[in-house]
């Protein structure tokens, strides 16, 4: 018997210490990996502009005269994501600027590491000042929802049309959202190499996709290293790591995006797509997000999970385009 417990106890250690070495092993790869900054790391030609003191990389589609559309992503995302939606938005006509935000894509980080649902709303309108937009239509994916929905209570009067995908905002929530192991993963290095292990592991950015789509042949070579593509961005993984305290674990309850009051109040015509099949944000969320505005349209797609502009990119054009030439007033 002691044979046996001296032989399990080897294994766990032997256990512990090949998970530990695995995870010093993904975090030295980021560091090699992660070696150009946003500039150097971004596509040729890219764009950007300068808000709140960060560069901030944008991409655009359509017509320079054509009715803006300001879009924004979710996690572990930047503005490329959105190309299946935005070029075919843009040959309609629209003006689709799609926006990486902090810390995702090759937009620079901020030096007080806020990634804050207020942090974000000033990035939104920041951004919008900075290219001259002073009313604008607006759309976001999940994580991103509650920094654009907060921007859009700051100032209503500037957004024509608000159109919301799939977005996480945790309405009704009681309690500080839990981090498992808090204590422990807010000292840097033991959150830098849970980061490393799996939001900005390139090796992961596969399987998280086909975690929110339904069909995973869409989870493609080519789409994977779309995501996966700024993940050489100079301190990518330390920036991460503090956006899951300060934005994707952040207790928001007290932000403009919580309060159901703001919703009711909230003037601007609301388009909100919502995938039947999505396992993150059940399609009751959206429901219920969709009848606190008085005037939002939900527009559910079967077959779909988290990402429905991946996932049914052209019934995602054909919803956004109807609704914004009958409802935005720079559209029509």
């Amino acid at each position: 018997m002691r044979r046996l417990i001296r032989i399990a106890g080897w294994l766990a250690l032997t256990l512990v210490v090949l998970i530990a070495v695995t995870l010093v092993g993904f975090r030295c790869a980021a560091a090699l990996r992660e070696n150009l900054s946003p500039e150097e790391a971004a596509p040729a030609g890219a764009l950007f502009a300068k808000v709140d003191g960060l560069k901030m990389h944008y991409q655009v589609w359509g017509p320079q005269d054509g009715p803006p559309l300001l879009l924004f992503h979710g996690t572990a995302s930047w503005a490329e994501t959105y190309r299946d939606v935005a070029a075919p938005l843009g040959e309609q006509g629209f003006r689709v600027i799609a926006v990486d935000m902090p810390p995702f894509g090759y937009s620079e980080r901020p030096a007080d590491q806020d990634y804050s649902r207020a942090a974000h709303a000033r990035r939104v309108l920041g951004f919008a000042d900075a290219l001259g937009l002073r009313h604008f239509s607006v759309g976001v994916h999940s994580y991103g929802g509650g920094g654009v929905i907060e921007a859009a209570f700051l100032a209503p009067a500037r957004i024509d049309s608000l159109i919301l995908l799939d977005v996480a905002l945790g309405l009704g929530q009681t309690e500080a959202p839990a981090f498992p192991f808090a204590s422990f993963l807010s000292r840097d290095w033991p959150r830098q190499l849970l980061t490393a292990a799996t939001f900005t592991n390139p090796l992961m950015t596969g399987a998280g996709l086909r975690r929110f789509i339904e069909n995973d042949d869409l989870a493609t070579a080519e789409r994977i290293a779309i995501y996966a593509r700024p993940l050489n961005v100079k301190g990518t993984t330390d920036a991460v790591g503090h956006w899951l305290f300060s934005g994707l674990f952040n207790d928001e309850r007290k932000s403009l995006a919580a309060d159901p009051a703001n919703y009711r109040t909230f003037a601007p015509p609301v388009l909100v797509i919502w995938g039947r099949e999505d396992s993150t944000t059940p399609l009751k969320q959206g429901e219920e997000i969709a009848s606190l505005f008085p005037h939002a349209e939900l527009a559910v797609l079967d077959g779909v999970n988290h990402i429905p502009q991946i996932e049914r990119p052209q019934d995602v054009v054909r919803l956004i385009a109807n609704f914004l030439k009958r409802t935005s007033p720079t559209a029509r």
